[in-house]
């Protein structure tokens, strides 16, 4: 941001001070990588829901099949919560 103090002086765009710690540079890095991984999951959840309705789809180890209506509920909950956990610490990350 940029602040205009008093009349005829201007604050530094970047002053020593201001800068990030390493830490936030991973944790925005980290929010980013959430974020993106979270917008897809939720958007292959709404594929597995719409597109591929009328299939069931099948479990490992023996489990048996369920709708893709309940896997496409479960994807698009986890993108959800990812997406809310990149989000915030992305938020975190520019905390002053």
């Amino acid at each position: 941001m940029f602040d205009t103090g008093f009349a005829g002086q201007t604050a530094p765009l970047s002053s020593p001070g201001d800068t990030m710690r390493p830490g936030r540079h991973w944790a925005m890095a980290l929010g980013l990588m959430a974020l993106l991984i979270g917008i897809g999951t939720a958007a292959g959840g709404a594929y597995v829901g719409f597109g591929t309705a009328a299939r069931s789809v099948a479990l490992p180890g023996g489990l048996p099949a369920i709708e893709s209506e309940v896997v496409a509920l479960f994807m698009f909950a986890c993108g959800g919560v990812t997406t809310l956990l990149g989000a915030f610490s992305i938020y975190k990350a520019n905390d002053v």
